[in-house]
């Protein structure tokens, strides 16, 4: 994983090569409701805080 850009906001782009996935990956996680995303005036951005939500939503425990 590469470092996230230091800005409140993060662009579509920036949040897929973080993840090292597509961009189509980020739209789908945006329409499951996995990821939070905000619209401006037709602009997808996608908080810092959205970003360690779904990290943390995305860990996986051990089995017991």
């Amino acid at each position: 994983m590469t470092n996230l850009p230091e800005k409140a906001l993060l662009r579509v782009d920036e949040v897929a090569q973080y993840f090292d996935v597509t961009r189509a990956t980020v739209y789908l996680w945006i329409d499951h409701g996995l990821i939070e995303a905000e619209k401006y005036r037709g602009v997808i951005r996608i908080s810092q805080e959205s970003v360690d939500n779904f990290r943390l939503k995305s860990k996986i425990k051990p089995l017991e």
